[in-house]
């Protein structure tokens, strides 16, 4: 069930999910990942572990932590943010493609800005 959902296609907005519950016991398992895959550092749900909510079938059951082994390599950097940035180093354009869209974010921002100011 939870390489079910690990998919790559579901996997960045399942994290991202997940991360708003870093306080929670429900999808704990990837708030705080470990920096370098390492055997001392562990997720924060033990293996066999029920992650309530993070079900996102109709008539799904909630999903079951695996350990941390049987995970793919690339979940533990989606969150490093180090990673990722050594990751858009390698590709200019992307990068300049990131670039241009936070700058017209940044533009459409202060024109509505400016909008209710009138």
């Amino acid at each position: 069930m939870v390489r079910q959902l690990m998919r790559p296609s579901y996997s960045r907005g399942l994290i991202l999910w997940a991360r708003s519950f870093s306080t929670s016991p429900c999808c704990g398992f990837l708030a705080h990942p470990p920096r370098a895959r390492d055997a001392t550092e562990l997720s924060s749900a033990p293996a066999g572990t029920r992650l309530r909510g993070c079900n996102i079938l109709k008539n799904g059951q909630d999903p079951e932590a695996l350990p941390d082994n049987e995970y793919p390599d690339w979940l533990w950097e989606l969150l490093d943010d180090e990673a990722q940035k050594r990751k858009l180093d390698t590709d200019p354009e992307k990068k300049a493609r990131k670039e241009w869209r936070k700058k017209n974010r940044e533009r459409i921002k202060q024109a509505n800005f400016l909008k209710t100011m009138r």
